[in-house]
């Protein structure tokens, strides 16, 4: 409550925020017409007073200007009231310099010395404990953001590891491939968290090396027969481990029945963005196999099908798959707002 008063006067709102040419413009018209008012208020109460007050009135009059205008009107009004004091009020009057009115001088430059240093101790301690006030509560809404994150991004993690469960379960045949299929899909996972934990902390993570990090469980690296063709896309923190479980998926596939099951099958895996009706760009992602053995469609939807599906729709688009005898071509559409760093697409 006492800050928030004392932030109302001038003097104490210019050190915390800065001072303005009309703030100091006004501070100054206001020493001069305090001064004034202390002239005369000492003319008014000199028949009152015995011999020795010359700065009754001067003292309260800088004193009030500092602590209502700031230090430099403060001094403006300090310079006025002693001139006028030494001029009217010291014997003999006028500027008569003897020992007599110089002692009275240093004496008033003293106190008015001390005055002002206290005064500009008060204003520095209110600045510093206003700037501290403003970084813990901008440390504590910092940490309300962090914590939010946190939070919505362990819920969407925990929601996919179970959609994952459930969607294993479904398609698997005993205990052991249901254990095994989850081992490998959380692995692939963990990379992802990785590259997720860095976006937020201010990293940036690629498409490729998000690619690189949904391979590099299954023992696929790039180079000769893995080949990764796009532009140089930022993903988004939402994007990332939806976009690994697709591709960690289209691996596994190609590693049991695809171009991967063989020594001289190759994929392709190439990225772009395309314009879009809707506004929003959007994201197409094509993974091909070739030189793999003949691929033909599933009868039934098993669990890759199902899982790319479900993740594309996520995203805001959809996925289609081509079956021939030169290999597998998997695309998928998705919206860049959901999967890329908005700030970068």
């Amino acid at each position: 409550m006492a800050d928030s008063f004392l932030l109302r006067l001038p003097a104490f709102r210019n050190v915390v925020h800065g001072n303005t040419i009309a703030g100091m413009v006004t501070g100054q018209a206001a020493a001069i017409v305090i001064a004034a008012f202390a002239l005369v208020a000492r003319f008014l109460l000199d028949p009152y007073l015995p011999p020795g007050f010359p700065y009754l009135t001067f003292f309260p009059a800088v004193v009030i200007t500092g602590f209502v205008w700031g230090i430099y009107p403060a001094v403006t009004s300090g310079i006025l009231s002693g001139l006028a004091a030494w001029y009217w009020f010291i014997p003999p009057s006028g500027f008569t310099l003897d020992s007599q009115a110089l002692t009275a001088l240093v004496f008033y430059l003293v106190v008015i010395t001390i005055d002002l240093g206290l005064l500009q101790l008060a204003l520095y301690a209110l600045r510093s404990q206003v700037k501290a006030q403003h970084a813990l509560s901008e440390a504590l809404q910092l940490q309300k953001v962090v914590s939010d994150e946190v939070d919505h991004r362990l819920k969407n993690l925990l929601a996919t590891v179970s959609g994952l469960i459930s969607l294993s379960q479904k398609h698997a045949t005993t205990p052991a491939e249901l254990a095994d299929q989850l081992r490998k899909r959380i692995v692939a996972m963990n990379n992802s968290v990785a590259l997720l934990r860095g976006v937020v902390h201010g990293e940036q993570a690629s498409i490729r090396a998000a690619i690189l990090a949904a391979l590099e469980p299954l023992g696929i690296s790039d180079g000769q027969r893995l080949t990764l063709e796009g532009p140089n896309l930022i993903l988004g923190a939402n994007g990332i481990i939806p976009l690994n479980l697709i591709l960690h998926e289209l691996a596994t596939n190609a590693l049991k029945y695809g171009a991967l099951s063989n020594q001289a099958g190759t994929v392709l895996v190439e990225w772009t963005l395309v314009p879009s009706d809707e506004g929003n760009p959007l994201f197409h992602l094509v993974w091909t196999e070739r030189l793999g053995p003949p691929t033909t469609a599933p009868s039934r939807s098993g669990f890759g099908t199902e899982l790319l599906n479900r993740m594309s729709r996520t995203l805001g688009g959809e996925c289609s798959f081509a079956f021939d005898t030169a290999g597998l071509t998997a695309r998928m559409t998705m919206d860049s707002e959901r999967i890329l760093d908005a700030e970068r697409v």
